[in-house]
């Protein structure tokens, strides 16, 4: 055969491959959670991306979940196993991940947001200003809190006074300095490991939304719930740094269409909602639910001032932070 006819042969194979070879290769996203997958955060706020993301952009994807900690069972190693590329997607929560996010934990703070909705929309527009520290390694896919959090006890309680002496479970420091606010101690613990604490009585309560407690069998161990709005804690949806840099633009837009403050309110939403039904069936199941007055409301306010100062004063760039977040606060509540 002459060389001119087989190049000739050769030029047409390759461009007869170069059309029909797929434009791009599908991705592999591994998208991992430490929680079951009955976990509220699974159910409204993880699946629903996977889902979405996958339906539009067909087969240039793969979401391929792991729950249940099949990844990486430790809630405390959460960021660490994103940012490194263990996993591709992980739910990390800012109370697990001590000092790496200090300005978001401002959701956090005592008699601050009054739903789960405000706090995730407003704990997101807070992100979006670029006031958040901690997060070059990662891409924040969304951002989102659970409902408020409450005490959760064995004992009733008249007042917050009762709790003087005791030891409470925490999930970071904002928390921790309320407890501490109280003259109780805090004991920042893992959801399973603080009801194992709480069955053996080392620990005396929990400061945790009602989902939460709910989810991971908190009120097996939990007769009485005091209402007392303590913050929500922060929730982060990150994807691994690298794998965001090597999408396609037209890849990214649609995860952050699918995620970003859309996904945070309507996260934030399902937990407030999810929440009303809990407290009504665990009325109805005995469980007391003790809701202090107004007036020890205002009352235990006033005497939360000096943990905003405190928050203010240990939190980078704090005293921005906070009108910040009071701006957007005021804001939000005026739209809705």
């Amino acid at each position: 055969m002459r060389p001119v006819r087989l190049a000739a042969m050769l030029a047409a194979s390759v461009l007869a491959f170069a059309t029909t070879a797929p434009v791009s290769a599908q991705t592999m996203i591994r998208v991992a959670s430490f929680t079951p997958e009955g976990a509220v955060g699974v159910r409204f706020v993880m699946k629903p991306w996977m889902e979405a993301v996958q339906e539009e952009l067909g087969d240039r994807v793969n979401m391929v979940p792991f729950w249940g900690g099949a990844l990486g069972p430790n809630p405390f190693d959460q960021f660490d196993l994103v940012r490194s590329g263990v996993v591709d997607v992980a739910w990390v929560l800012s109370g697990y991940t001590p000092g790496q996010f200090p300005q978001i934990d401002i959701t956090e703070l005592p008699f601050g947001v009054a739903s789960g909705e405000e706090a995730s929309v407003v704990g997101w527009r807070l992100l979006q200003e670029g006031l958040v520290d901690g997060l070059d390694d990662v891409h924040v896919l969304t951002f989102w809190t659970p409902d408020i959090t409450n005490i959760h006890l064995r004992a009733p309680i008249e007042g917050l006074g009762n709790l003087r002496g005791t030891a409470l479970r925490t999930a970071g420091s904002t928390q921790a300095m309320f407890v501490e606010s109280i003259g109780a101690a805090p004991q920042v613990l893992g959801s399973v490991e603080a009801n194992e604490a709480m069955g053996r009585g080392t620990i005396n309560g929990q400061l945790q939304g009602w989902t939460g407690m709910n989810t991971f069998g908190g009120f097996a161990v939990s007769d009485v719930s005091y209402r007392v709005p303590l913050g929500a804690s922060a929730f982060f949806m990150f994807m691994n740094k690298d794998l965001w840099d090597s999408l396609d633009a037209d890849v990214q837009e649609v995860m952050m269409r699918h995620g970003g403050e859309a996904l945070a309110r309507s996260g934030g939403l399902a937990y407030d909602q999810l929440t009303l039904d809990i407290i009504e069936r665990r009325k109805g199941e005995g469980h007391t639910v003790i809701d202090p007055s107004e007036e020890a409301l205002d009352a235990y306010r006033e005497a939360a001032a000096p943990i905003y100062d405190a928050w203010k004063a240990n939190t980078p760039n704090g005293p921005e932070v906070f009108a910040a977040f009071q701006r957007l606060l005021e804001e939000y509540r005026a739209e809705n």
